[in-house]
């Protein structure tokens, strides 16, 4: 089911095994180099190049490829037709400055600039290879040059990505198989050329002749670099991989390294798959990348525009977890941002002008993650993102057991207190709010409170709410059983083959009652069927698997009610009874509503 872009993406967001990372606390150099990203939280990816002049068109006909940048590869473009897109790049509207201060005003704290996507075509001037903005194009200037200096001014963090593990201009580096038959495909995974001694010697002599050379000269010629942001890792081996981190900190040893460098574990960081919705993080240091459209790089047919709500409903829940957020930019061929992003920016930074607290230097929830909305903590504060204005005109919040000092609207310049009670002896409160929200996207509510925080984070029910258990918020247990992508449509468990294999969550049930319970899942006649049972304490439910269209046409079933009669914690878990098909169903998630 993953598309071709899909596989230039090595998160492995669906594994169920996670490899042991070290203790980055252990590591003084390492927390003194991450320390300026975790307070900056918030960054723009920038994907500029040759792609962007064609904008995902090429003689007139749309290219079939979901990320425009992939131009050359998905169009089966020859390099000598490809390397004529330079001669016509002019980039009159390009305005470092324009381009710097635009994105500060948003309230992003670091920039993400392709210095060379997998076409190989550097934005730079390069003296290793004269592939290059300013020896091959009629613009003739060096933009990381320009940004540099822009970004010093506007102290906004530069950081530069690097596609080190392909370049289809290179005839002996990956991905160019319509020039160069005998290469490495572009989706040819490792293990099937690694050991051949012809492939590897020509893709180190590759990695000798252009990439370890380039990224030298990055390092070198710009001053300090916030990250060199590497792709395609799971295309080079763990030596080829540490090489390249060596490289980096050997040059600039404040200068962090993303995991896409090689796999899980490498880095100074970890990254999501590109729009992926849903991750379970094995380190502490995570960034999740998203696109305002769907493209990462210009695509002039691309109208997908996601809204200023899901946006920010994305940056908090992802800064909720402890990751950073970076949302991309995909500038014109003509180096202008287009007026939808431009629109979508000033949308973010109105938010974060009034927001930003309590999303800069923040740290993950403690109270995990609410039907309303996520919260954040810096210091003895939590910040609670409301997305969904209770009806009620209170908000649930679980299990603090400290003296709350105050609570009021961040946006609120006058900072009036909001009445708050406790409703029980775990610590739940309620607190009482206006009748509208402050803001038409995310209100965020500060809870200031004494002393060291005393809460226990467990996902909690409450009644009058819809409590969603994600599969991802969920353990999973058995042999077969693993996280789809965690992307759009793909935020679900899958190869459900086996009776022995179920997930569970473990709740705290904040209020007692009858509760509905519907599962939304994926089901077709082919593959898919059979029944399972839902059971919490002495609570148990049956129902049957019906079929929605297809294992990823979700869709809700009602299975029954559960009583929960205490207010107490549960495991609830949800496992087969029979299976039919080659598996159970593909199932997203389980929601609890109090009747």
């Amino acid at each position: 089911m993953s598309t071709k872009d899909d596989l230039m993406d090595n998160a492995e967001a669906d594994s169920r095994k996670f490899i042991h990372v070290q203790d980055e606390h252990l590591d003084t150099e390492h927390e003194q180099r991450i320390a300026w990203w975790r307070e900056a939280k918030v960054g723009v990816f920038i994907h500029w190049g040759l792609y962007s002049l064609p904008g995902g068109i090429w003689k007139g006909e749309t290219v079939n490829a979901a990320y425009a940048e992939h131009l050359q590869l998905r169009a089966q473009i020859p390099i000598q037709e490809y390397e004529q897109i330079a001669g016509q790049f002019h980039a009159v509207q390009f305005d470092a400055q324009q381009w710097v201060h635009t994105v500060k005003a948003a309230g992003f704290h670091y920039m993400i600039f392709t210095a060379k996507h997998h076409d190989g075509f550097a934005m730079y001037d390069s003296a290793v290879s004269d592939y290059n903005i300013v020896k091959a194009t009629p613009f003739g200037r060096d933009p990381v040059a320009e940004l540099a200096d822009a970004c010093r001014k506007e102290e906004l963090a530069l950081c530069l990505y690097y596609s080190h593990a392909m370049d289809w201009h290179h005839p002996d580096s990956q991905g160019n198989t319509l020039d160069f038959p005998d290469n490495i495909g572009a989706y040819d995974p490792l293990e099937s050329w690694v050991k051949d001694s012809d492939k590897s010697a020509r893709y180190e002599r590759y990695l000798e002749e252009k990439a370890y050379p380039q990224v030298t000269e990055l390092l070198t010629q710009y001053g300090p670099v916030g990250t060199i942001w590497f792709d395609c890792g799971h295309k080079v081996t763990d030596e080829q991989g540490t090489h390249f981190v060596d490289l980096v900190h050997g040059l600039q040893a404040g200068c962090l390294v993303n995991r896409r460098v090689r796999r899980e574990g490498f880095g100074d960081y970890e990254n999501t798959g590109d729009n992926q919705l849903h991750i379970r993080a094995p380190r502490r240091d995570w960034e999740s990348i998203a696109t305002l459209n769907h493209s990462w790089g210009y695509n002039q047919t691309d109208h997908q525009w996601r809204s200023p709500q899901d946006i920010l409903r994305d940056m908090t829940n992802v800064v909720s977890m402890g990751g950073n957020y970076v949302i991309n930019i995909g500038p014109t061929g003509e180096g202008a941002f287009d007026p939808k992003s431009l629109e979508l920016l000033a949308e973010i930074g109105s938010w974060l002008k009034q927001n930003g607290e309590s999303i800069y230097g923040t740290v993950k929830s403690p109270i995990g993650k609410m039907p309303w909305g996520r919260c954040t903590r810096k210091g003895n504060t939590l910040f609670l993102h409301v997305w969904e204005w209770p009806a009620q005109g209170e908000l649930l919040v679980p299990g603090i057991r400290n003296p709350i000092q105050h609570a009021y609207l961040l946006a609120d310049e006058h900072k009036d207190p909001l009445p708050l009670r406790q409703i029980n002896a775990f610590g739940d409160m309620a607190i009482q709010l206006p009748q509208n929200p402050i803001d038409p996207y995310c209100s965020v509510i500060a809870l200031e409170f004494k002393g060291k925080l005393d809460v226990k984070t467990c996902q909690v029910v409450f009644g009058g709410v819809s409590n969603r258990l994600s599969v991802f918020d969920g353990e999973l247990q058995g042999t077969t059983l693993r996280f789809d992508t965690g992307k759009k449509g793909r935020d679900n468990v899958r190869d459900w083959h086996k009776i022995e294999d179920y997930v569970q969550w473990t709740f705290r049930v904040a209020s007692r009652g009858t509760y509905k319970v519907l599962v939304v899942y994926g089901a077709n006649e082919i593959s898919a069927g059979g029944s399972f049972v839902i059971s919490a304490g002495q609570e148990r439910i049956t129902a049957a698997v019906e079929l929605t269209g297809g294992e990823y046409e979700f869709k809700e079933h009602a299975a029954g009610q559960l009583l929960f009669a205490d207010e107490a914690e549960l495991v609830l878990t949800i496992r087969p009874e029979k299976i039919n098909g080659d598996v159970l169903m593909n199932l997203k998630e389980i929601i609890l509503i109090s009747l």
